[in-house]
């Protein structure tokens, strides 16, 4: 599936698809009964078109989480400069073929490309920076920002545009949690709508002990199962990375949870590198990012520079569990290349 043929098939979603993927960002795991009520259509039908959305790959329901908590020890933005020998977008389908690049995206800023990279440790990530990145066609030259916490994320959109609401519920942040509560995680991860009572036979523990281990994990922010769906196929089609560098002496982790309540901003991630936090931000217009940086981001205490790098493309897959990640499928994202 082509970017183009991706657009065209969530641009022709019905009104009901799109208010059951609306639903279904909010809670991935809702019932078939529960979706066939609020829509207003029958549970056959509500069955029919979550499985079609799913297939086609307009959505992917999937637990959102620490990467960590999935065998992932260290992580990086890689920040791409391209030759003129090929286009953002080639380089773009290349860096989506490495299986543990989840996040590509072709932008107008200081790079062309910026591309999300996990890795088991820090060896393994430069490994892979080295062995698979550096010689891409395409490739003039890269920046390398690790992560030193992937402090937020927020993937349903439609509460990143409320979350300055006190009712409005906080995205995912990162947690310490048990082996069981990792195992758990990570049969999610797979697929975020397995029955309990099938992840609690694989485990060897009961079904209600699952319930309750997901209950506790989403209510401490340590876990969201819903619908993954690319933003700018929901006509947030300003979307960028705000690179901040922060002023000597102020704290990176205060900087970054100020910048986590703001409305618009889905992920913070403190970085080591000439760009001490990126975030992304999602908005419908240039006038509505505009009023964003004004207003809400350069106001903050701590900020000592910003760039700003415009996205033109998005490509995204779900992140799946480290060990699983060689059965993975290298073209199974929402925006293959």
């Amino acid at each position: 599936m082509t970017v183009a043929d991706y657009l065209r098939g969530v641009a022709d979603l019905s009104p009901a698809d799109r208010a059951i993927v609306e639903l279904l960002q909010a809670d991935g795991r809702l019932s078939f009964a529960q979706i066939a009520s609020r829509v207003g259509v029958t549970e056959k039908t509500a069955r029919r078109r979550v499985r079609s959305l799913a297939d086609s790959g307009v959505i992917q329901i999937a637990a959102v989480t620490d990467p960590r908590l999935l065998g992932y020890g260290a992580a990086a933005l890689i920040g791409i400069s391209a030759t003129s020998a090929e286009p953002p977008s080639a380089t773009a389908g290349h860096l989506l073929q490495i299986p543990t690049v989840d996040y590509v995206v072709t932008s107008v800023g200081r790079f062309a490309v910026y591309a999300e990279l996990f890795a088991a440790d820090l060896r393994s990530l430069n490994q892979t920076v080295e062995q698979r990145i550096r010689p891409l066609p395409g490739v003039a030259g890269l920046e390398v920002f690790p992560y030193l916490r992937l402090f937020y994320q927020q993937p349903w959109f439609t509460q990143a545009r409320e979350k300055a609401s006190s009712t409005a519920p906080g995205g995912v942040r990162s947690a310490m949690l048990s082996d069981m509560d990792q195992a758990i995680l990570a049969a999610l991860s797979k697929d975020g709508r397995m029955p309990f009572q099938q992840i609690a036979r694989e485990l060897g523990i009961s079904e209600a002990q699952v319930r309750n281990r997901v209950g506790h994990m989403t209510d401490a922010g340590a876990l969201k199962v819903i619908a993954i769906i690319n933003p700018m196929a929901l006509d947030f089609r300003t979307m960028a990375w705000l690179g901040i560098r922060v002023q000597p002496g102020f704290a990176l982790t205060e900087l970054a949870g100020l910048l986590a309540d703001l409305r618009f901003v889905t992920y913070v991630a403190i970085c080591a590198g000439s760009i001490d936090i990126f975030a992304e931000v999602i908005c419908v217009s240039e006038d509505e990012l505009l009023r964003l940086v004004d207003d809400g981001v350069r106001p903050l205490p701590g900020i000592a520079d910003l760039e700003l790098s415009l996205y033109v493309d998005l490509h995204y897959r779900r992140l799946q569990p480290l060990g699983a990640i060689a059965q993975a499928r290298p073209d199974a994202g929402l925006r293959p290349a």
